[in-house]
């Protein structure tokens, strides 16, 4: 029996589903079961390598570690200012090199930013905050933020106009709460209360805490906490180890890996219950290292959110900057291998007031995400591994004799193919847009898997599918 129309295979809009997750038989045709390096809403449905990073001015501090990012802008958007950290010194980018603004941290400390009435101040859980207003000196005292009075933390938000402060290591069930904003200026010693966060609930210490609307999400290692200036409330059994895995979006939805009574993964909410989203990708949440739980950081463009969570190992493969990234208007999955390890992120407007994305790595340089087709110089190593194929027939052997394959770019790619329990077998490279693979192998089995690689440095290729023509395919 021969196929008696052609089969085509031009829709992978589900994205990444692994078959630790669902049954080989029940993963959507429209899916992959493993991504590395590719996007599928460029445009939607075809696969598509991802864009690369530049290196954004020099080299902040060679060899150092990246340990904080923050875009500090005034007010009336008259001038924007990226901070980064790197062993005790903050730096300041002016759009063409950094330069040291302040030198008095502690070495190695992770460092939040708080911007609130035209200040930003640093928060690392060991030295006194100090406030700065993107001119001159760093402030020890005073100013619309009460400085000399702000309590040592970690993590800070804003929420009615008063800031909410956390991650004393001495009170680490404690929020400390200034007072309302007042005449452009807030109070610590006025005004203003502290409370603790179920010190007895079993879920252990505040990890974190951010803004969503008109709530604070107050986050301990297995429990999350929602607070209206007013009433405290539990909302869930899962948690964060890493603060800087916390994201909300434009829609108010609040993303973060967590850990809980529902098992690792990654995580969303509204202001409700949170949501396990990353059941699709259980393999690679599986894999990440619990050592790396408390570092894993994310960021946010409005399109996707990218957590970088560090090596992982996949079927026998170690990829070493691993970042499982989402895209919520989708509800898609994809997973990136960068070149770079990178600890931090930070949307920054620069001097041309475009939103773009950034990242602190470890080697000591920020990069522009989303920028160029290779990361810094490094090319980009792509692999695409398609859901296993029956072609309506999961007991019957068969032979595909006839395959093209649809590319707008192709740059470097390459197509193999292997059958039931064998190896790949490369078919060749494609090199045209409509491309009919020559001389195929006999390759005969019960289901088919297909495979994607390229190693690039040019214009990103765009895979659009395969078709298999009227009677290429035997059925015996």
């Amino acid at each position: 029996m021969k196929n008696q129309n052609p089969i085509q295979m031009f829709d992978f809009s589900t994205g990444l589903i692994d078959d630790k997750s669902v049954s080989k038989f029940l993963i959507p045709d429209s899916s992959v079961n493993k991504s590395i390096n590719v996007v599928f809403n460029k445009p939607r449905g075809s696969i598509t390598q991802r864009l690369g990073s530049t290196l954004l001015g020099s080299v902040v501090s060679s060899t150092n570690t990246i340990l904080g990012l923050h875009n500090f802008i005034s007010s009336t958007a008259s001038y924007s200012k990226l901070l980064s950290v790197a062993t005790n010194v903050i730096y300041s980018y002016d759009g063409s090199s950094w330069t040291s603004t302040y030198t008095g941290l502690n070495s190695g400390l992770d460092t939040n930013f708080l911007t609130y009435l035209d200040r930003v101040v640093f928060l690392n859980g060991t030295n006194q905050s100090q406030s700065w207003d993107g001119n001159g000196a760093w402030v020890a005292t005073g100013g619309p933020l009460d400085i000399s009075n702000f309590p040592i933390t970690k993590y800070a938000t804003v929420l009615n106009t008063r800031i909410l402060a956390t991650g004393n290591t001495s009170a680490p069930d404690t929020v400390y709460a200034s007072s309302l904003e007042a005449s452009n200026a807030i109070s610590w010693t006025s005004g203003n209360k502290s409370f603790k966060v179920n010190p007895n609930d079993g879920a252990g210490n505040i990890t974190g805490i951010t803004g969503n609307g008109r709530v604070a999400l107050i986050f301990k290692q297995r429990g999350l906490y929602r607070y209206d200036d007013t009433d405290l409330q539990r909302i869930g059994y899962v948690g964060t180890p890493s603060y800087k895995s916390i994201c909300t979006d434009d829609n108010g939805v609040t993303y973060f890996f967590g850990q809980g009574s529902n098992g690792v993964g990654f995580y969303a909410t509204d202001g409700g219950s949170p949501v396990k989203i990353s059941r699709a990708i259980q393999k690679y949440v599986s894999g990440i290292s619990p050592s790396v739980y408390s570092r894993i950081s994310v960021y946010s463009d409005g399109e996707k959110i990218e957590w970088a969570v560090g090596g992982v190992t996949i079927d026998g493969i170690t990829y070493s900057n691993v970042s499982v990234v989402y895209f919520p208007n989708d509800k898609m999955w994809t997973v990136f291998d960068r070149a770079d390890s990178f600890r931090v992120f930070s949307q920054y407007i620069n001097t041309s007031s475009a939103i773009t994305v950034v990242g602190g790595d470890t080697d000591g340089a920020v990069q522009t995400i989303d920028s160029g087709n290779t990361d810094n110089g490094t090319n980009i190593v792509t692999e695409v591994e398609f859901k296993p194929y029956h072609f309506s027939d999961t007991s019957s052997n068969k032979q595909v004799n006839k395959i093209f394959s649809s590319c707008t770019q192709f740059n470097g790619l390459k197509v193999s193919l292997k059958t039931d329990q064998n190896d790949f077998i490369q078919l060749g490279s494609i090199n045209d847009f409509f491309y009919d693979f020559p001389s195929l192998p006999r390759i005969r089995g019960k289901e088919f898997v297909f495979k994607l690689t390229s190693t690039n440095d040019q214009e990103p290729y765009q895979f659009d599918g395969f078709e298999f023509p009227v009677n290429s395919i035997i059925f015996e």
